[in-house]
């Protein structure tokens, strides 16, 4: 998951600091177990990297002190495995046959023992040949921002998994996972990068070299949950895609009911589209505390239930004597759906039918974001008709695997926890 950001200017007095900041707020919610901003000016590095978000790290006190026309800036959403003791990125390198000091921000995992300082001392090659071989042999779902004083290079993974996009901004040139920090720092954007191109850019300007596709597979649940709604992923507009899965939910769920309500926040646009598709009207049932964060991404399970317990809270009288439909964006390991039926039901609901906009998570996924071992999963060796009585609900009904893809815009697609497809498994 996590989220990275880079900005190369040509005017090397300018300070890109303010874009690199707004543009890593657009994607926190990428990841809040850390964050770093690095920049460079003339060689003079000055970074802040720390635990938490981005408003724990940076304030009043300590915003002046960072500036450069090159920078990086990192989210980190951490997986189970991951070591604790690394320092957040970006991380700082003084490469081999290298004069300058190069920084390095990697969404992803390799499938070999390969670290950081062996992509930055091959990325440093002036031979373009050499670094596609590099990239040919680089196997894994990564994608990857080096910035040094000279250029930056921006790589996505050839089987296309990860997510990155170039805009332009002025002088300045932007690379981020999602096209909505392009966007809300005012810049244009350009292109999303294909699988396996290698995007430089340098005082020069730009080129895009390519390693061999392997495969157009954009991780599917970037669409369903991880993505903001103002992104688009693989030309396909993400808030158009949740639509069309509520849409396609309630053709292949349809239920009789008086209000149709969307778990917040990922579940809200599906709800829209349950909505117009049935005709049932929806109503913002539930209020989300803006305050609490992802449940779903907190590292442990008593942080993820205390945080369900104070995320949510009801409108009662739109609630009470109701049928509701509750649409969500998933279920992986149930505490949050059951909580929230508790909470419907407390309220007075008559009736809870769960219509969720992703099939059911049964296989664990360490490439994109952290799905538990299958045997944490609530789907997993169950039934819809098991996983509705243990949640609560009066009835339950996932959005086929074909059903997403058609929302998503019937491309191939990275499907692994659905047990879909996963380019990976031919390595």
């Amino acid at each position: 998951m996590s989220g990275i950001v880079g900005i190369f200017s040509k005017k090397k007095y300018k300070n890109v600091f303010p874009e690199l900041y707004s543009g890593l707020y657009a994607i926190q919610h990428r990841g809040q177990e850390s964050m770093g901003i690095s920049l460079l000016a003339h060689e003079k590095l000055s970074e802040i990297r720390g635990k938490g978000e981005i408003a724990n790290n940076i304030s009043l006190d300590n915003i002046s002190t960072l500036a450069g026309n090159v920078g990086l800036g990192y989210v980190k959403y951490r997986f189970a495995e991951d070591d604790k003791s690394l320092m957040p990125m970006p991380w700082l390198f003084y490469p081999k046959n290298s004069n300058f000091k190069n920084l390095i921000a990697i969404d992803g995992k390799f499938l070999d023992e390969t670290s950081p300082e062996d992509v930055v001392n091959k990325l440093n090659s002036n031979n373009i040949d050499e670094i596609i071989e590099f990239i040919n042999n680089l196997k894994g779902a990564y994608s990857i921002i080096l910035v040094n004083g000279n250029r930056m290079i921006a790589i996505r993974d050839p089987y296309g998994i990860k997510n990155l996009c170039v805009g332009k901004k002025e002088d300045s040139y932007i690379v981020a996972s999602e096209s909505c920090v392009i966007e809300s720092i005012d810049g244009q954007l350009c292109h999303e990068l294909k699988p396996g191109e290698i995007y430089i850019v340098d005082d020069n300007g730009e080129e895009s070299y390519f390693a061999k596709e392997l495969s157009n597979s954009p991780c599917i649940f970037d669409f369903v949950y991880t993505a903001r709604p103002d992104s688009s992923i693989n030309g396909v507009s993400v808030y158009d895609a949740r639509i069309k899965m509520g849409e396609i939910l309630y053709k292949e769920h349809p239920v009789d009911a008086d209000i149709v309500v969307g778990s917040p926040d990922s579940g809200l646009i599906s709800a829209v589209g349950f909505s117009r598709a049935s005709n049932i009207k929806y109503e913002r049932a539930i209020v989300r505390n803006r305050y609490i964060n992802r449940t779903f991404i907190l590292p442990t399970n008593s942080m993820r239930k205390k945080g369900i317990r104070i995320k949510l809270n009801p409108i009662k009288h739109l609630i009470e004597g109701k049928r509701v439909v509750l649409v969500d964006d998933s279920i992986v390991r149930g505490n949050t759906i059951k909580r929230v039926i508790e909470i419907l039901r407390e309220s007075g609901a008559k009736e809870v039918h769960i219509r969720i906009a992703s099939p059911q998570v049964i296989k664990e996924e360490t490439f994109t974001f952290d799905v538990p071992d299958k045997d944490h999963l609530i789907s997993n060796n169950r039934s819809v008709e098991e996983v509705r009585k243990i949640i609560g609900a009066d009835s339950l009904g996932f959005i086929s695997l074909e059903g997403l893809r058609q929302a998503c815009g019937n491309k191939t697609y990275y499907e692994n926890c659905f047990n879909g497809y996963n380019p990976l498994e031919r390595i």
